[in-house]
C-alpha cells in the first residue's frame, strides 16, 4: 500500500497508473472476445425476456391504459427494458466475482505484488468485460426490439446521454461491489450479500418496469434510494433524452461513487493487516 501511494504522488504518476488501467481493460477485452460465441448464447434468456414482456404489456394494455399508467408507450416500454436488462447482465454474478476467491484463499498476497494496485487492477478487468458484455447485449437487445415492437424516435445524443450515465454507474457499482467482496477477509461467504444487493438492484432500481409504474408505496421507497440512479435514470434517458435529468443522474452516480469509496478503503486497508500479519 505505501508503495502504491508513492506511485501515485510522484510527478505524473496519477497518469501512469491510470494508463495502466486501460491498458487492462483493454487486454481483457481483447481476452474475452475470443468468447463472444459464449456471450451470444447468453442473450438467448435477454431475448425471452424482451419477448414475453411484449406479450404482458399488450395483454396489459386491453384492461388499462400503460402510457397513462406508465407514461411509456408499450414500445418505449420494451426499449427501456433492452437498456435495463443490457445494465445488469454485463454485471458479473456473484459465482464470477475473483476478488471474494482470492481473498478466501490467500491469493490476494501474491497479486498484491503487481505494478498496479490490486483494487485498480480489478477495475480496469471488470470494466472491460462488462463494456464488451453490455454493448454486445444491447445491440442484440436493439434488433429484438426492432422485430417484436418495431423502432422508437432513438437518437445519437439520446444514445450518449444514457451510455455516458450508465459507464458512470459502472465504476460506482463495481466500488460497492469490491467494498462487499473485500468484507471476504471476516466473512466465509460474501455470496448471501451480493445476491442481495443485486436483488435490490433489479427490484428497486427499476429493472424491469420503469418507477412510474410501481405500487404508490413502493414507488416513494424506491425514490428514497440510491439505486434508481444506477438502473432506471440510464434507461429512461436512453428512450425519454433529457438534459436536465442527464445532470441530475451523472451528479447522483458520481455522489454514489465518492460514497463507495470510504468503506472500501477502510474495509481493504484493515483487511491487508491481516494479510501482513498472518501471511495470506
Amino acid at each position: 500500500m505505501a508503495a502504491d501511494r508513492q506511485a501515485l504522488r510522484r510527478p505524473g504518476g496519477l497518469l501512469l497508473t491510470a494508463g495502466k488501467v486501460w491498458a487492462v481493460l483493454c487486454i481483457t477485452l481483447r481476452s474475452r472476445l475470443a468468447y463472444v460465441g459464449e456471450l451470444l448464447l447468453r442473450t438467448l434468456f435477454l431475448i425471452l425476456i424482451l419477448f414475453t414482456f411484449t406479450q404482458l404489456w399488450h395483454a396489459t394494455n386491453l384492461g388499462k391504459n400503460v402510457l397513462v399508467a406508465t407514461g411509456f408507450t408499450i414500445q418505449e416500454l420494451i426499449w427501456y427494458l433492452v437498456f435495463t436488462e443490457a445494465l445488469m447482465l454485463s454485471a458479473a454474478n456473484a459465482r464470477e466475482i475473483e476478488v471474494d476467491s482470492e481473498v478466501r484463499s490467500g491469493d490476494i498476497a501474491y497479486r498484491l505484488g503487481r505494478p498496479l494496485p490490486y483494487p485498480l487492477f480489478h477495475l480496469g478487468a471488470r470494466l472491460g468485460e462488462r463494456l464488451l458484455r453490455f454493448g454486445l447485449y444491447l445491440l442484440v437487445g436493439m434488433v429484438v426490439a426492432l422485430v417484436v415492437v418495431g423502432p422508437i424516435q432513438l437518437s445519437l445524443a439520446g444514445l450518449w446521454l444514457s451510455c455516458s450515465v450508465a459507464l458512470v454507474s459502472f465504476v460506482g457499482d463495481w466500488i460497492w461491489t469490491f467494498a462487499i467482496s473485500v468484507t471476504s477477509f471476516w466473512i466465509e461467504d460474501t455470496f448471501g450479500l451480493h445476491l442481495l444487493y443485486r436483488r435490490a438492484l433489479m427490484i428497486l432500481g427499476g429493472m424491469l418496469i420503469p418507477l412510474s409504474a410501481y405500487p404508490e408505496w413502493l414507488g416513494h421507497i424506491a425514490r428514497a434510494l440510491p439505486f434508481q440512479y444506477l438502473v432506471y435514470y440510464p434507461a429512461r434517458l436512453f428512450v425519454h433524452p433529457d438534459g436536465q435529468v442527464w445532470l441530475l443522474a451523472l451528479g447522483a452516480n458520481l455522489a454514489i461513487a465518492l460514497a463507495g469509496l470510504l468503506p472500501l478503503l477502510v474495509i481493504y486497508r484493515i483487511g491487508l493487516r491481516f494479510v501482513s500479519t498472518q501471511g495470506g
